[in-house]
């Protein structure tokens, strides 16, 4: 079974990443602001026509780039000040996207709650992102009707008309979804409506986004364990926020730790935004300790094998599971991995398998939460892993194999650097200043 495809390096014109192999990793390093949390509050920010400011904003990342252009073309105001974002929608007109940018960030679907929020059309060409797997758009679309706006979907894209909302509804998702639990909250927040969401998504930075939209007038309360209410307020205001740090960088780091036998300090960091990856990390045999504003990890023993299964949080994270991989890939002993969440994620253990690791992919024999049938990694642990020749193959699994190149021996050099550099904007500085021999190539 073919996970990716194969290029090799010849005649490449793109810029790519080379990485000389086995040194420790020693120091340390402060965590930049979450993608996954900047570019919902990039979204939320322009819900009021006053100025809301963002700090901690990875402004390096290209998503972010993409989407700051994307929301300006549509008619919001989003514009850098030094390392703020300064953003309002008081001039917001929707319209038809831009194809290009809708198409190469999944965030986009965020659009359709905010432009629901303004009452104003908005055509939606079918968004991009990472290619792992079906990731399907339909609990977007029926948390939007059910909340009585009018949708359209076409083989072109989605169509939001103009509409009003209903006075009082229930939302119920079979699944916590991110994105679907956003769009929710982006289109109630200022209606005439009282909004009642069950099995929201609970992430971290779900609640970095709810603090975000409580400082500028929202009127947002857990109900439950997992059900919301919003309370539409009719206006938002201005406001200021620091948008959290990365917990799936500080993952990145950590496996990077554990990969060279290394020892770091993460600042801004924190255990209790990932305490299921943690827990599994520290049965392996890393040592994670919480220590003032930060975690220090150390590499003390060989590893062991942890099998682990993806669950929504605060369950194992779908985007964490291949740098527990790359982990696995030099423990002791075979481990198995379960995505329960996204089909078609593990491309990425071709090209570690090019690297010298022991790991099959099969059918799993259920269903994952978009429908398509899941996939079980068996990973049996080597002596260690050597320099080749990779694929970037998303965000994610680009960092596996960055993070792997890192404790291989030799040197490797990594392709598609673009879909890495899509969620690590500043990768190369980052472990080049923990003692990484890691350079960005310009052909």
């Amino acid at each position: 079974m073919e996970l990716a495809i194969r290029k090799d390096f010849t005649g490449i014109t793109e810029p790519y990443l080379q990485i000389e192999g086995g040194i420790p990793l020693q120091g340390e390093v402060e965590l930049p602001g979450a993608k996954n949390s900047a570019l919902p509050s990039i979204v939320a920010a322009c819900l009021s026509d006053e100025e809301v400011v963002l700090h901690n904003v990875p402004l390096e990342l290209n998503d972010v780039k993409q989407l700051v252009r994307l929301l300006n073309e549509a008619g919001a105001e989003v514009k850098v000040d030094g390392s703020r974002l300064v953003c309002s929608g008081r001039n917001w007109s929707g319209g038809t996207l831009n194809a290009e940018l809708a198409g190469k960030i999944r965030h986009s679907l965020l659009l359709l709650g905010l432009s629901a929020n303004w009452r104003s059309n908005l055509f939606l060409p079918l968004p991009g992102g990472c290619s792992i797997g079906n990731r399907k758009h339909d609990l977007h679309l029926q948390a939007l009707q059910d909340l009585g706006y009018e949708m359209e979907e076409s083989e072109l894209g989605l169509h939001l008309k103009e509409s009003n909302p209903k006075k009082e509804v229930e939302v119920s998702f079979h699944y916590p979804t991110f994105g679907g639990t956003l769009n929710v909250l982006f289109a109630a927040v200022r209606s005439d409506s009282t909004v009642t969401l069950r099995n929201a998504a609970r992430n971290p930075e779900i609640i970095d986004v709810i603090n975000l939209l409580a400082s500028m007038g929202a009127d947002i309360k857990w109900v439950g364990p997992a059900t919301l209410q919003i309370t539409g307020v009719g206006r938002l205001n201005a406001a200021s926020h620091t948008v959290m740090s990365d917990r799936i960088i500080a993952s990145t780091v950590i496996s990077a730790v554990g990969v060279t036998k290394g020892s770091v300090t993460i600042r801004n960091a924190t255990v209790q935004v990932l305490e299921s990856e943690v827990a599994a990390w520290r049965e392996a045999g890393l040592q994670i300790e919480e220590v003032d504003n930060g975690i220090y990890v150390k590499w003390v023993k060989p590893l062991k094998a942890v099998s682990i299964v993806t669950e929504a949080y605060p369950g194992f994270h779908t985007d964490i599971q291949p740098l527990h991989t790359v982990l696995m890939a030099t423990a002791e002993g075979t481990s198995t991995l379960k995505e329960t969440i996204l089909d078609g994620r593990f491309a990425y253990c071709y090209e570690l398998n090019k690297m010298g690791a022991s790991i099959t992919v099969a059918d799993g024999g259920f269903t994952c939460v978009n429908g398509a049938e899941g996939q079980i990694a068996h990973i049996t642990g080597v002596d260690g892993l050597v320099g080749a020749d990779v694929v970037a193959t998303d965000i994610r699994g680009g960092a596996a194999v960055a993070v792997a190149a890192l404790g291989a021996e030799g040197q490797t050099r990594i392709m598609n650097l673009y879909q890495l550099e899509r969620g690590y904007g500043n990768f190369v500085e980052l472990f080049s200043g923990l003692g990484a021999q890691i350079t960005r190539v310009s052909p």
